[in-house]
């Protein structure tokens, strides 16, 4: 890992985000809005985070069907996977979880990591989605970033229903791509057109309308649910923006922005990207004072972070598992 030049270029945006969201800032004030945390809102913030995992949980069990997986070995292999994210590089939880549900219950590799790879496209395109949506209720929202929002929903939406339509046709729409891709020489890698027969073979659970809508609306569920616990958090810190609390869009715009900001290399569990991204988007859309907000920043994170540690501790425990053999397991996979 440590000579991964991934892993360095990470550290360093990491780094140089973390220095840009301490510029101007008043530490008296950052102080004080954290010592200012009223803990019993951080209550209903938990049970939402709580209902909201659920629906990744039932999500990733539909995305198997017709197999049926026993819903505590995906709640398991799902939260060390997300344990694992949060210590190291490049999601690389998400190889060792689909090699760990693979391992457990029986599956094939591959198929765990084309489900793996279906979920996190159906969170991109929910965010995009919801970005799109949020942007059309936030007033002081710039007409560039709100058409640039909508855009990127568009091309969403397009992306997988190419990908859908590819899974109908898979040798057909390939042999279409390579002749598309010819005269560029990178796209030929044996290596890029396994990972796309993959992602498109991982499409093809998704053929019948059942798992289909089920994804679409445990998607749903988990990411609203989870813009609702933004804003909670945000009422425990009786967070501000000329004299009047935020508004529910405000916890929306901040997930979605982060969410999508978080893809850009970084630290493991994405610090300073994540603080950046909240502090940005709170201080130029809603005029949060820039210390107030890179507050929030910190208290949303850890509150998050420390969830999915304890849940990933927890399971590796009732699994019976050490580190060393999740890495073993991350390796192989």
């Amino acid at each position: 890992m440590l000579k991964s030049p991934r892993f360095w270029i990470g550290i360093a945006i990491s780094l140089i985000c973390l220095y840009f969201a301490f510029q101007g800032i008043q530490f008296d004030k950052l102080l004080e809005a954290l010592r200012g945390i009223d803990y019993v809102w951080l209550i209903p913030a938990s049970l939402l985070f709580c209902v909201s995992y659920a629906g990744r949980v039932l999500r990733w069990q539909l995305l198997f069907a017709p197999q049926k997986m026993r819903l505590g070995k995906v709640f398991n292999a799902l939260n060390i996977g997300y344990f694992l994210s949060n210590i190291l590089p490049a999601r690389l939880g998400d190889i060792a979880r689909a090699y760990l549900i693979g391992d457990i219950e029986g599956v094939s590799k591959a198929r765990a990591l084309s489900t793996v790879v279906v979920e996190r496209l159906s969170d991109g395109l929910t965010a995009v989605l919801l970005l799109a949506v949020t942007a059309l209720f936030v007033p002081n929202i710039p007409d560039v970033a709100r058409q640039g929002a909508i855009g990127v929903a568009a091309a969403g939406i397009a992306g997988i229903a190419f990908l859908l339509s590819l899974s109908f046709q898979k040798e057909r729409g390939l042999q279409l791509l390579r002749r598309l891709t010819a005269p560029i020489p990178f796209l030929q890698s044996p290596r890029l057109w396994r990972a796309l027969e993959s992602l498109i073979d991982g499409f093809a659970i998704l053929r019948s309308p059942r798992p289909l809508i089920g994804v679409a609306a445990w998607a749903l569920w988990a990411w609203i649910l989870g813009g609702v616990m933004y804003w909670v958090v945000m009422q425990a810190m009786n967070l501000q923006a000329n004299g009047a609390p935020l508004p529910l869009q405000a916890a929306f715009l901040v997930m979605t922005v982060t969410s999508l900001a978080v893809v850009v290399p970084s630290s493991p569990g994405y610090v300073g990207v994540f603080h950046f991204g909240t502090q940005v988007t709170l201080n130029t859309v809603f005029g949060v004072d820039k210390s107030a907000a890179l507050s929030y920043a910190f208290v949303v994170h850890a509150f998050t972070y420390l969830w999915l540690i304890a849940l990933g501790v927890f399971s590796m425990w009732h699994e019976g598992l050490t580190y060393q053999q999740l890495q073993r397991m991350k390796a192989e996979g």
